[in-house]
């Protein structure tokens, strides 16, 4: 008896439902439950309701400038205050990366970004800058 290979193309359609997904093929439906324990190893950022990482890495630059009174930082340098200072919320450091770069309007990739702040100043070799007008009032003047 003789073997042959053949392919059938079938499409349907997933949904996903809070902790369910369901599969539509046809007249046929496969719900599965979805463990929450797994979707909970995940590991996302949970910010509290209306902060996102962009209030972050601001607040990182002002404590940078504020209270330890240094002009220039690196984004390196500013990701390890904000772990130290939040250690529960599993930053990730691409991330952090990329919302610096989307904050310094003169840095060489800002256009690559659609969501750009105005927080820093590239300064050039990974170097940064707070923008002088965040800088709050009570710390001085602006460096």
């Amino acid at each position: 008896m003789a073997e042959a290979v053949f392919s059938i193309p079938i499409t349907g359609t997933i949904d996903i439902r809070g902790e369910t997904l369901v599969i539509k093929v046809n007249e046929s439906t496969l719900t599965v439950k979805i463990d929450s324990d797994r979707v909970d190893g995940l590991k996302r950022l949970k910010l509290e309701t209306g902060r996102t990482l962009f209030d972050l890495v601001l607040e990182a630059g002002r404590t940078m400038v504020e209270e330890f009174k240094e002009g220039e930082f690196t984004a390196a340098s500013l990701y390890h205050l904000a772990v130290n200072k939040h250690p529960d919320l599993n930053l990730k450091s691409n991330s952090w990366g990329a919302h610096m770069v989307s904050s310094a309007p003169n840095h060489p990739s800002y256009h690559h970004y659609t969501a750009r702040r105005r927080f820093f100043r590239y300064l050039g070799n990974g170097k940064y800058s707070l923008d002088p007008s965040l800088v709050r009032e009570s710390a001085g003047k602006p460096l």
